[in-house]
């Protein structure tokens, strides 16, 4: 019971902190180049088994790093995905890679680039820790912790 409450104080501290633009806790990265910070998980909406995933992704190599691929313990396919004009329209579209540039951050975000996560294989709760692996062009991962956020986490007006 203590660490369940140990992870919901967590993942309300990381929705205060996302909600207010404060600094969040930074998950540590190997000596590899590339840095995962702010990594969240939304809480799927009532009767969706659908949700998505957002961070900030640095680049501290000197040359472009390219994102081709994501995977997720907890979800049955994970796919890069981009907001695009289509007729007028802002449309979402699955994308096969997107470049971080060279001493460079690309933030996936709503309306913006993000990780669409499908048919998962449990309904995650705020402040549960979930597991996704980036894949990138010459064969790199980066192991990523993302936490659990709910939209109803953060404080309206």
């Amino acid at each position: 019971m203590a660490i369940r409450r140990v992870y919901l104080l967590l993942g309300l501290l990381l929705a205060l902190c996302l909600a207010y633009g404060l600094p969040a806790p930074v998950q540590a990265q190997s000596s590899s180049p590339l840095e995962v910070v702010d990594a969240t998980v939304r809480v799927p909406l009532p009767g969706k088994n659908t949700t998505s995933a957002y961070f900030l992704l640095r680049n501290t190599s000197d040359k472009p790093m390219t994102l081709t691929g994501v995977t997720a313990a907890f979800a049955q396919r994970a796919e890069i995905h981009s907001h695009q004009m289509v007729e007028g329209m802002m449309r979402m579209r699955p994308v096969e890679s997107v470049t971080v540039p060279a001493q460079g951050t690309l933030r996936f975000q709503s309306g913006g680039h993000h990780i669409m996560l499908f048919d998962l294989d449990r309904r995650p709760r705020t402040g549960d820790p979930l597991h996704l692996t980036l894949s990138f062009e010459g064969g790199a991962e980066v192991p990523v912790k993302a936490f659990a956020v709910s939209v109803f986490d953060r404080p309206h007006h």
